[in-house]
């Protein structure tokens, strides 16, 4: 039986790192300094909201170590409370989880390119954007990981430039 191809300790250090890079960087920044004009109050929110996702990264690191076995909230809700609330997160979480922050993304790329060529409409761009994704990782596990390091490569580009 031929093994099956896998993506690599790249690709999965890529796809965690971008996971945890969400679009928010580059989108709140400007209504936080709406409400901010120094940078001290704004880092203390960012520091605030780190501190807050490694409190979650605990507790499911936690429940993992006690309920040891892949699925997730789905794992931990069925097993805890009944698998009725297990189902429920598993679709929030395909849909707010994962749709919304594709969604997202894509608008803000979109929001981006329109910026600079106004010319073409945000919603063109987010579609593209998507659908370039998905063909990307259709076609292949080596495709999917090249294209997901590589776009983790640049988001973190544009943090530090």
């Amino acid at each position: 039986m031929p093994e099956k191809p896998k993506a690599g300790s790249s690709a999965a250090t890529a796809l965690v790192v971008a996971s945890m890079i969400g679009t928010g960087v580059f989108t709140s920044l400007g209504f936080q300094l709406l409400d901010y004009q120094a940078a001290p109050p704004i880092l203390m929110l960012w520091i605030v909201g780190g501190l807050t996702a490694l409190c979650g990264a605990l507790c499911y690191a936690e429940l993992a170590s006690f309920l040891p076995k892949s699925g997730g909230e789905y794992h931990f809700l069925s097993e805890i409370y009944h698998p009725a609330f297990g189902f429920m997160s598993g679709l929030l979480s395909a849909v707010v989880g994962f749709a919304a922050p594709t969604a997202l993304s894509a608008l803000a790329i979109g929001g981006y390119v329109h910026a600079s060529f106004p010319v073409i409409p945000v919603q063109a761009v987010a579609v593209v954007v998507i659908l370039l994704g998905t063909a990307a990782h259709s076609v292949s596990t080596s495709t999917s990981a090249r294209v997901q390091t590589a776009a983790t490569i640049l988001k973190l580009l544009l943090i530090l430039s």
